[in-house]
Formats: C-alpha cells, structure tokens, sequence
C-alpha cells in the first residue's frame, strides 16, 4: 500500500477521516494525499443569480491544504510524501476520476450524516456514491473514531453462485494479511432458512481459499442484514467491516446497495469497501 488518498471539506468529519488516514500511511510508511473538491454553488435565491470565483475558490482551498500538509509532514516524518490537490465539480466524479489517475491504493472518507436518520441523510452521502463506483478499496471513517490497529477484521460474505469468477475473497485475504488480523466470516440467512447444495458450496469455497489464513466463520441467523452485521461488531470486538456493495441483489433480496447505507450510516466502526473485477 503505497499511496493512501483522503478527502477533505475542512469540517470535523472529515478532519477526523484525515487523522485516520494519517495513522493508516504512518503505518504503511506510505505517502498522503489530501483531495478538496470545490463545488460549484447551486443558485437557490429569488433571482436565480448567484456570484462565485472559481480561480479563488481553488486559491484559497490549495493554500489550506498546503498549510495542512506541512504541519503532518513535520508530525509525521514516517509518511513519504504529503502531496495536496484543490479540483472543482462533482465531489463523487472528482473522486472516481482522481483514484484511476493518479495511482491510488485506497481511499479514506468521512460521512457527515453518520448517526442520523438514514432516509434523510441518503442522498448527497458522497462517500456512499463513491462506494459503489470506485475501484479500489475505500475506508468509509465514523465520526469520532479513532485509529486503532486492526486486529479483528470482519467481512460480510453472500452466497453469491458466480464466486469462482469473483476476485473478492483474494481481496479479502490479501487485506487481512496486509492488516495482519485475525479475519471473521459473516455468513447471514433468514430466519428458517437451510442451506441449500449451491450455498454449501459456496462456503466450502469460500473455506478452502481462506485456509491458509487466520480466520472464523459465523453463520448469522438474521432477517435483516445489516443488523446481523452491526450486533456482530458489538458483541465481538470488531475492528473494521469489509462489504461488497452490490448494485442488485444475490440472495434473496438481502445483499444489495441497501445493505452498505445502513452500515455507512449507523456501523460504529470503519467500513472497508472492496469490488471484484
């Protein structure tokens, strides 16, 4: 892991998803990017008019950044690099473009409306869009949460029936061993449900390609998803959860986007989202 890229507005949420990152490429000795996307202001009075400078917004955005980079480097000799960029447009279309060209390894993000009522807080959650797009993993921080060494790793499997051509649990056990965790399988049904011959053999797969890795599995009896999930990482001590976000569902209506909203929104620890390829 070589280049960590984080977002930044400049407010609480996102200043704590700074500091997490910072830990992440102190621990990875690797080098930070700071990213501030300056969006173009949507005109909401009487007259439809509304005056902005770009050429200022970006000046003004950059020379914080700047400011910010040297106070990590001077806290941080063990990070390689800080590098800071100030674009304008779309946050998520900013984002998405900058991680394919620039080289990024993963990315960190905060969510302003963790905590608070899903329904209201769904849209315009930017990290939420960009979890669902994004290629490379990215780390959706809780506000307040600190940066602990990841020692118990989650992740929340489907019997998904095309698994052999997914790349996830490769994903999945590089990440552990990278984060040198001990990783616990989630494995959730509805209640009364009996696995059938196609999900058998999904978690023998799923078995036999984590063999060699530090692992257990939890088969969850739980109507809703992310629920199992969530009173999972309470009981259990869970440091950070992987998911999957599906754009349709896989197994009978329980793993789809809905699952990776509720978890962005309420889980009180990280959310490490991967894709396959």
């Amino acid at each position: 892991m070589n280049k960590i890229l984080v977002t930044t507005d400049f407010s609480e949420v996102s200043e704590n998803a700074v500091k997490y990152a910072i830990e992440l490429a102190n621990s990875f000795s690797a080098s930070l990017v700071l990213l501030h996307v300056n969006q173009i202001p949507i005109s909401n009075n009487e007259f439809g008019i509304i005056a902005y400078d770009i050429h200022t917004m970006k000046e003004e955005s950059m020379k914080s950044l700047k400011e910010f980079s040297e106070k990590i480097k001077k806290q941080n000799p063990q990070i390689s690099e800080v590098q800071c960029y100030s674009e304008i447009g779309n946050p998520s279309d900013v984002i998405l473009g900058f991680t394919k060209n620039k080289n990024i390894d993963l990315l960190v993000m905060g969510n302003n409306g963790h905590g608070s009522n899903l329904k209201k807080n769904l849209i315009g959650s930017t990290s939420v869009s960009v979890s669902k797009e994004i290629e490379i993993p990215l780390i959706i921080v809780p506000p307040n949460v600190k940066y602990k060494k990841i020692k118990n790793l989650a992740y929340a499997s489907d019997y998904d029936e095309d698994i052999e051509k997914s790349t996830s649990i490769i994903k999945v056990r590089n990440l552990n061993k990278i984060f040198n965790s001990i990783l616990n399988v989630l494995h959730i049904i509805p209640e009364n449900h009996l696995l059938n011959e196609e999900e058998s053999y999904v978690d023998n797969y799923v078995e036999t390609k984590l063999a060699t890795s530090d692992h257990k599995t939890y088969i969850i009896t739980e109507n809703k998803v992310s629920e199992g999930i969530i009173n999972f990482i309470n009981n259990y001590e869970i440091d950070m959860i992987i998911v999957e976000p599906k754009k349709h569902s896989l197994f009978h209506a329980l793993f789809h986007a809905s699952v990776t909203n509720d978890l962005a929104f309420l889980s009180p620890v990280p959310i490490l989202t991967i894709h396959s390829n």
